[in-house]
């Protein structure tokens, strides 16, 4: 791992560390994805609550000395019991082969609903659902996604389980010599190195190259224009709090892919923490590691929610 990485990830794990206690406060427990890691609990936010999560920052490490930065804000409201709405958008900045190298990705627009509480012989279970439209240059129609979250408590802490599926879309143009370029998907690594893929530095990252004779005939049989194809997730994720420390720690680990494009799914572990720090404030950080997939690659994450009551 990079300097850079180790630098964000030992100054949030020393904050998370050094902080005074904050006695009687929950949110620290709160899972959502991407906060700290993409396994959720099936715990929407509370009722009449507004949670702000304005600062959450990704910075991936990839193959060549290669850095992209992602800037996800989202702010959900308890509209209903058991029941939010949200909104997030994606801005992302990668290097300078890429086109374009920055903008906002898109505008998503959710809610999550929890089907039914824990009980002493049955997890949580909850339901979460979003429409996403892309923004930009290289936008494209509108993606849906739907995921089943499930959450059990033992004595060692909590387990969750994540299950998604939805569509995503992407313009694929001509490319010179045959074949396609296919636009990157944001939350996905970087494509392969030349040296791993056998192709020239000119694609890599830019585009996503199919990487064996039987996908590159899958990507090739794709007609140039927009193309919508599945995108799943499914993983599973573990938790230990410290209530004294309003500290929790958790690991996950998930399996993600993007169908019809020639790419093999990828597999991602994740560690990390969330801290109260006052009684509105939350940090979280994580460091992840693509260890199967198209690209291996490091990242770490880093955000802040702050959660407002209103009474009714």
């Amino acid at each position: 791992m990079t300097s850079t990485l180790r630098v964000l990830a030992l100054g949030s794990f020393l904050a998370a560390i050094i902080s005074a206690p904050v006695r009687a406060q929950s949110d620290y427990r709160n899972m959502e994805g991407g906060h700290p890691v993409r396994i959720s609990d099936a715990s929407p936010t509370e009722l009449h609550s507004l949670d702000l999560d304005l600062t959450s920052v990704r910075v991936d490490k990839l193959s060549f000395g290669r850095y992209r930065l992602q800037v996800e804000p989202r702010v959900s409201y308890g509209i209903f019991p058991r029941m939010d709405i949200g909104i997030r958008a994606l801005g992302f900045y990668r290097e300078p082969s890429a086109i374009p190298r920055g903008t906002i990705a898109g505008l998503g627009i959710g809610a999550e609903y929890q089907l039914k509480m824990e009980t002493m012989r049955s997890p949580a279970i909850a339901l979460t659902g979003e429409v996403w439209t892309p923004t930009g240059p290289n936008a494209s129609i509108p993606a849906y996604s739907l995921k089943a979250l499930a959450t059990r408590s033992f004595t060692f802490g909590r387990v969750h389980l994540n299950a998604g599926y939805g569509t995503f879309s992407i313009k694929i143009p001509p490319a010179p010599g045959g074949g396609v370029l296919i636009p990157p998907i944001v939350d996905g690594p970087c494509l392969m190195s030349p040296s791993e893929s056998g192709l020239s530095p000119r694609t890599f990252c830019s585009a996503a190259i199919p990487t064996t004779s039987s996908s590159l005939a899958t990507a090739a049989a794709s007609k140039p224009g927009t193309n919508t194809d599945t995108h799943w997730l499914w993983g599973a994720a573990i938790d230990h709090a410290f209530p004294l420390s309003s500290l929790l720690i958790i690991a996950d680990i998930f399996n993600e892919g993007f169908e019809g494009i020639g790419r093999r799914s990828d597999w991602i572990a994740e560690v990390g923490a969330r801290k109260q720090m006052t009684t509105r404030l939350v940090t979280d950080f994580s460091i992840g590691r693509h260890f199967e997939g198209v690209s291996l690659s490091w990242f770490a994450t880093f955000g802040t929610t702050l959660s407002y009551a209103f009474k009714r």
